[in-house]
């Protein structure tokens, strides 16, 4: 886990992140995580959150990779940066060859059929396959066709375009079989198990799902040459396969004079969440049911054509409007009032006590790991002045360093 916010106005964008990085589900904490990164000379970052790689290669040498091949280019939009990354990803040769790309498929594919499907079949045989096997073809088409129900009202990935999931298919055929002939030995494939497996791969890798091992939120931050407020763009991102990257925009945001304040926060928000609209989320529901349970049982309910729980819903609903504009009124709009107002490196402050603030959450807390911590990187980016680091922890090693060696 960690703990990232960008927090902008009319006067521009600060940008925080925390340096924890997590390894062996949590049991080690390292505190030199590089998550903010500035992009050349333009008016924009790049923050990463999530998987610390992509396909091995840590986001901060793909980042800086491309700040090398981005030169002076720039963009009259803050998203045509993003956009231009993400193509940049999928392009490099050099970054992921074809057969990295070849290997990570076969990762993910075997990952996907051991845990999805036949850990899940195994579970449901009374005995080794072999000693029932009509019973046991049956009862894999079974868990293979409960898997790809779940990608029922799944949309796809628009940009991959429809022909992507049979070149999949075509270009990953041999893994594929290799697969499928290694994990399903102990029992008969028929044509029908073989073409469902190989549909639930084409679903995976053409509709919007991410393998939770290979996802990676990417951010991008500030301003394009023609864009007079600051805006910010989040994507999610996968692998390359088959020569196309797997991403998705899940999110945008845009000052302007009708929302002249923004706060969002990524990856641990509970905190960030709860200073902003004056609680928690989940506490917010909570307390609803709360209240709905405490109220009397309302009358002529059932005279009315009402349920009770039909009435019960309704109850709720004005119970949560209710406490939805009380707190609207009387915490987040006067934050954002005082929020519009800040400079730059105000706002910068701003952002570096919402992450300190996470940070020592999470390290008094008895019921969860202390993944957010170290030092924070902070930045800000505005329109005349571009991005500046107002905290950054490896120039701060270097200015250690060069005291130390001064005579």
């Amino acid at each position: 886990m960690t703990c990232e916010v960008a927090v902008m106005n009319k006067h521009g964008v600060a940008l925080a992140a925390d340096s924890a990085l997590s390894v062996s589900d949590g049991q080690k904490v390292y505190h030199t995580a590089e998550k903010l990164f500035k992009i050349a000379e333009a008016p924009i970052a790049i923050m990463a959150y999530g998987c610390a790689e992509i396909m091995g290669v840590p986001w901060e040498l793909v980042i800086k990779s491309y700040i090398r091949q981005l030169g002076e280019r720039r963009f009259p939009a803050a998203e045509q940066y993003g956009e231009d990354f993400l193509r940049f990803v999928e392009a490099s040769e050099t970054l992921f060859p074809a057969s990295v790309q070849r290997d990570w498929f076969r990762r993910i594919v075997e990952a996907l059929w051991t845990t999805d499907i036949r850990d899940v079949w195994r579970k449901k045989l009374d005995g080794p396959p072999r000693n029932h096997p009509h019973k046991a073809s049956t009862l894999l088409l079974q868990t293979i066709k409960e898997a790809l129900a779940a990608f029922k009202g799944v949309a796809p990935i628009d940009q991959l375009g429809h022909a992507y999931g049979e070149r999949i298919l075509s270009e990953y055929a041999e893994v594929l079989k290799e697969l499928e002939t290694r994990l399903f030995h102990d029992v008969h494939l028929n044509d029908e198990i073989s073409d469902a497996l190989r549909l639930l791969v084409k679903l995976t890798h053409t509709h919007q799902w991410f393998h939770p091992d290979n996802l990676t939120g990417i951010i991008v931050a500030g301003f394009g040459e023609a864009e007079l407020f600051p805006s910010l763009y989040i994507y999610n991102v996968g692998t390359v396969a088959a020569a196309r990257l797997r991403w998705l925009k899940v999110d945008e945001a845009h000052v302007d004079r009708e929302h002249p304040v923004i706060v969002i926060p990524f990856a641990q928000t509970d905190m960030i969440d709860l200073f902003c609209t004056g609680i928690y989320p989940a506490m917010k529901e909570r307390l609803v049911d709360i209240i709905v349970k405490c109220l009397p049982a309302p009358t002529g309910a059932h005279k009315a054509g009402k349920s009770a729980r039909a009435q019960a819903q309704e109850t709720a609903g004005a119970v949560r409007e209710i406490l939805e504009k009380e707190f609207q009124e009387k915490y987040t709009l006067p934050l954002i009032s005082a929020v519009d107002v800040l400079s730059r490196f105000e706002l910068a402050k701003m952002a570096e006590a919402l992450i300190s603030l996470t940070a020592f959450k999470a390290r008094m807390s008895t019921q969860q790991q202390e993944t957010v911590g170290g030092p924070i990187d902070v930045a800000v980016i505005s329109k005349g002045e571009g991005f500046a680091w107002v905290k950054n922890k490896n120039m701060l090693k270097r200015e250690d360093a060069a005291g130390f060696l001064m005579p």
